[in-house]
């Protein structure tokens, strides 16, 4: 992980990028870009749950072709994204990420792909998510950057 001209740039290696505070109910900007590379593929946690996924949609032989966006790790809910909303490969992306309660809605580059979709516990399937943790920035052995990230905090509604 190193910092270029202001942006981050996570080679792929070593630990995720976490957020020293945790957060329960937020809503999240992020741009992010795939560098080319071997099988480019990253995501982002929520509460130190994986993921809100990022592909490259050219990786059709794990199912990469659906876009960015998905709640990969879910069996119940739904993992996929609604639409294919991905700039190509060294372009940079958007995510609007909005998360209340065990929900999860997503807007990528302006198009909502996920909405209001429950986000399961990828720990422990028999509990529900977490109700506070970390925000992660992860990279799954390939290179990718990320800049402009924005987070605020949600009361919750007692």
């Amino acid at each position: 992980m190193g910092l270029e001209d202001g942006v981050l740039v996570f080679t792929g290696k070593g630990d995720n990028l976490c957020t020293v505070r945790q957060y329960g109910d937020f809503e999240m900007l992020v741009d992010w870009k795939l560098h080319h590379g071997k099988e480019p593929d990253a995501g982002i946690y929520l509460r130190g749950t994986p993921q809100v996924q990022i592909w490259d949609t050219a990786r059709v032989h794990v199912g990469a072709q659906v876009g960015s966006g998905g709640l990969y790790n879910n069996k119940v809910y739904e993992s996929k994204p609604s639409k294919v909303a991905d700039e190509r490969v060294g372009e940079w992306n958007t995510f609007r990420i909005k998360m209340i309660g065990d929900r999860v809605t997503v807007w990528l580059n302006g198009e909502l792909v996920v909405n209001n979709v429950v986000m399961e516990n990828y720990w422990d399937r028999k509990q529900p998510i977490p109700s506070i943790e970390q925000i992660e920035l992860q990279a799954h052995g390939s290179k990718v950057s990320y800049r402009d990230i924005y987070i605020r905090e949600i009361p919750r509604k007692p």
